[in-house]
This record gives structure tokens, sequence and C-alpha cells, in this order.
């Protein structure tokens, strides 16, 4: 495995435990921060998958997850469902970061484990297969 792709996928995992702590440790759960931590564990692995195949020079500085996943679709077969989980996910790097910019509950922080948790799965098999 190509020491980069593994790296990010490290920091990938990280995040998602941090986001499954938070949910199982913390009283009241901080809803806004889980699920940024989900959205940040599957850019960061799907960012993974972009290095692993040189698919950019350089990584994009991106926060869409679809759009990520855009670069890749030429070098691997992404299941729809990648997408539709991407959709989810992806308002969550960003406007979760201010007060009142997303209302959430606790079927979305479960939506997110559950979506950033299947994500980074999926990569970390492409990533092996690669390497």
């Amino acid at each position: 495995m190509d020491n980069d792709a593994k790296i990010w996928l490290e920091f990938a995992k990280t995040d998602l435990g941090v986001a499954k702590h938070l949910n199982s440790q913390y009283y009241p759960k901080p809803f806004e921060i889980i699920c940024y931590h989900c959205q940040q564990a599957a850019e960061k692995a799907i960012k993974s998958i972009i290095i692993a195949y040189n698919a950019q020079n350089d990584i994009p500085r991106k926060h869409n997850l679809s759009f990520l996943l855009d670069q890749i679709e030429n070098k691997i077969d992404i299941p729809e469902k990648y997408y539709d989980y991407s959709d989810v996910l992806t308002p969550y790097g960003i406007a979760v970061r201010y007060p009142n910019g997303i209302f959430l509950e606790d079927r979305h922080v479960q939506d997110a484990i559950h979506y950033a948790e299947e994500i980074v799965e999926w990569t970390k098999k492409i990533i092996l297969e690669k390497s």
C-alpha cells in the first residue's frame, strides 16, 4: 500500500473513531461535531484512493465528496450508494461549522456514522487490492 495513501486512510479511521466515541460517550451528544467527523472520515478515505491511483497531481482541496469520487471514477468501479452517502455527508463538512447552519437529530448522526463506516471500509478494500 502506498505510504501516503495509508496515512490518509489512518486519518480517516481516526476521524471515524472520534465520531463513534463522541456518539457513545458524550452527553448531550454533539450532533454537529459527530457529523463533521463523519464527513472528514469519508473525505480522507476517498482522498486516500486518489493518492493510491495517482488520479491527481495534487490532492484536490475540495470537500464535496461526490466531486472527489468523480476524480477516481475512471480508475475504479464506484457503486451508486457511495454517491448517495456522499450527498448526505458533504454538507456536514461546512454547514455544521456555523451556529444554526443545519438542523440535526440523532437519526442524522446514526446515518452519518453508518455511511462513513461503509465508505472507510470500501476504501480500505480498494487500497488493499491495489497494493
